[in-house]
């Protein structure tokens, strides 16, 4: 440590005073080296994406319809805003907006559809324009 004394050896402090202020840049150096290095990589980073959950519909209802009577098919969707509905001969519609739960009645009026077996047929869309679809059989039968 001779090169911090004069030839006297007192404390040269113009030497002291280099030396502290060399070592405060080389330690700011390397903080924000290190600092750079973290923006880096986290500008390299991937995005991160939205996921947006599956979409699904279920259709609860009674597998045989009186002929001459109305019942009732329930219509779940937890993401849905719209749903449209379709019996082939029988009806359909649009349900817009869908409310997460909804229902559709069904009501036989024709003889001739005794025995017969039809299909309810749910499609529901979400806000992504995703959609989702079920199908629900029924038979009617008489009175």
């Amino acid at each position: 440590m001779k090169f911090l004394t004069d030839p006297e050896g007192k404390i040269n402090t113009q030497v002291l005073v280099a030396v502290i202020a060399a070592a405060a840049t080389l330690g700011t150096a390397i903080i924000a080296g290190v600092f750079g290095l973290i923006q880096i990589r986290a500008a390299n980073a991937p995005l991160p994406t939205a996921t947006v959950p599956p979409l699904a519909v279920e259709i609860e209802g009674p597998s045989a319809v009186a002929l001459n009577e109305e019942e009732r098919f329930e219509i779940y969707s937890t993401d849905a805003i719209r749903a449209e509905w379709t019996i082939l001969d029988f009806g359909q519609g649009d349900i817009n907006p869908f409310r997460q739960a909804d229902y559709v009645w069904v009501e036989p009026t024709n003889q001739d559809s005794i025995g017969e077996t039809y299909v309810l047929v749910v499609t529901v869309y979400d806000a992504f324009g995703n959609q989702a679809t079920a199908r629900h059989d029924f038979e009617v039968v008489e009175e």
